[in-house]
C-alpha cells in the first residue's frame, strides 16, 4: 500500500516568537468542529526558571491551532498547562475525542522532575467548545500514557484505550470500560482495574524485545475499530531501535479482540524532518481523520514538528486483513503450453522461462 507524506511537511513547526512553543511542537491530534479542523499538540518551551524545581527547565504545554483544510493551521495558543501538583512539570501528547456535547482531552501528566515512572500518569481536560477548559482530573493512579476515548459507547459502556506501564516495561496496550463519565477518574475504579490489567491487554507485540504505545484515538469502520499505533523494534535488545507506525482492527463489540494487524511498519523515519531533531529517527502517530476512503494521519517527527501523511482506508484494510495475499492465479488447463520437440536439436532437451508480448 502507498503512504504519501504531505508536500507541506512539517505542517507545524516551532514558533520562535512564543517561548512556550519555541523549542518543539509535535504529536498533534486533530478534531473536527463545524467547518474547522482543530489540532491539539505538545509544545515544548525554551528553558525557563521553574519555581517548583528551583532551577531552569524545559516544560511542555498543550497548544491548539485551527484551520479549514487540515493542513494549514493558524491562531496558535496555549490551551492546557500545568496547574495541579500531579501535572506541575508538564502536560504532554494530547488525544482528543468528542463524546456527547463535550471534548475529552487525555494527556500525559508529569508530577516529578527528573521524570520518574511513578510520576508519569494520565490526566484529562474537558472542554465544551475547544476555547476553554471547564475541568481537569488525574485519571490513572499508576504509570500510564497515551489514553484515548472511543467516540461512542461500546456494548453499552464508555470505552478507552491506554498504554499501561509505558515507563515500567513491559508495557501493555489495554482497554478499559466505564459505567459513567465520572468513573474515568475514579481512583477506586482504577485500583481494582489495575490489579487485573493484563486481562484487558491487546496482543499486538511480535517479540518481547519490542515496545509499543497507543497512537491515534479509535475510528469506527465497518470492519472494526481502527487504531494506528507506535511499534518500536529492538527497544530492549541493545540493537538499533526502529520506530515504526503500524495499525490494527479491533472487534466492534469487544475491543480486546484483535481482528487483524499489520505485520510490518507502514513507514519508518526516512525524510530529513523525521531523522533530524530533538530525538532523531522518530515517527509517532498521534491522530487521524477519515474522509471517505482517505485517512489523514497526523504524526510527530523527531519530537520536533507535526507532520501529515495520507493513505487509502481500503488499502490499509487489505493490508491488515491480508486479503491481498488471498488472490490466486489459476493454472491453464492446457498446460504445458510449449514442450521440447525432439526433432529440433536446439530445443530438444527443455523449453522454459518464456516471455510474452
Amino acid at each position: 500500500m502507498l503512504v504519501e507524506r504531505s508536500e507541506k511537511n512539517p505542517i507545524l513547526k516551532p514558533n520562535r516568537n512564543q517561548s512556550w512553543e519555541a523549542l518543539a511542537v509535535f504529536n498533534g491530534c486533530p478534531i473536527k468542529k463545524g467547518s474547522k479542523t482543530y489540532l491539539l499538540y505538545r509544545a515544548m518551551s525554551l528553558p525557563h526558571y521553574h519555581r517548583a524545581a528551583g532551577a531552569s527547565l524545559i516544560v511542555s504545554d498543550i497548544g491548539i491551532a485551527e484551520g479549514k483544510n487540515g493542513v494549514d493551521f493558524s491562531n496558535r495558543r496555549r490551551f492546557i498547562m500545568p496547574e495541579h501538583p500531579w501535572e506541575k512539570f508538564g502536560c504532554e501528547d494530547p488525544r482528543v475525542t468528542k463524546l456527547g456535547n463535550a471534548y475529552y482531552i487525555f494527556y500525559t501528566a508529569l508530577a516529578t522532575n527528573p521524570p520518574r515512572a511513578d510520576g508519569i500518569k494520565v490526566g484529562v481536560a474537558v472542554s465544551r467548545d475547544l476555547e476553554t477548559i471547564i475541568e481537569k482530573h488525574l485519571v490513572t493512579s499508576f504509570n500510564a500514557k497515551a489514553m484515548a476515548l472511543f467516540p461512542e459507547k461500546v456494548s453499552g459502556k464508555l470505552c478507552a484505550i491506554l498504554t499501561v506501564h509505558t515507563d515500567q516495561p513491559p508495557a501493555e496496550i489495554c482497554v478499559a470500560t466505564f459505567d459513567s463519565i465520572e468513573q474515568m477518574w475514579d481512583e477506586r475504579y482504577w485500583e481494582t482495574w489495575h490489579k487485573d490489567y493484563k486481562k484487558f491487554a491487546i496482543n499486538l507485540k511480535r517479540k518481547p524485545e519490542d515496545h509499543l504505545e497507543v497512537g491515534t484515538p479509535p475510528i469506527r469502520t465497518k470492519y472494526g475499530w481502527l487504531i494506528i499505533y507506535s511499534y518500536i523494534q529492538n527497544y530492549f535488545s541493545g540493537s538499533q531501535k526502529i520506530f515504526g507506525i503500524e495499525a490494527t482492527l479491533l472487534d466492534l463489540k469487544d475491543p480486546t479482540k484483535v481482528i487483524g494487524k499489520t505485520r510490518a511498519p507502514l513507514f519508518t523515519p526516512d525524510e530529513y524532518y523525521e531523522r533530524i531533531g530533538i530525538v532523531p529517527n522518530v515517527v509517532f502517530p498521534s491522530g487521524m481523520l477519515l474522509s471517505g476512503d482517505v485517512i489523514q494521519l497526523y504524526y510527530g517527527a523527531a519530537d520536533t514538528t507535526c507532520c501529515l501523511a495520507s493513505m487509502r482506508l481500503s488499502e490499509l484494510i487489505d493490508n491488515i486483513l491480508n486479503t491481498g495475499t488471498l488472490k490466486r492465479f489459476v493454472r491453464a488447463k492446457t498446460n504445458p503450453l510449449i514442450t521440447p520437440i525432439k526433432s529440433h536439436s536446439w530445443e530438444a532437451k527443455a523449453t522454459f522461462n518464456p516471455a510474452a508480448l
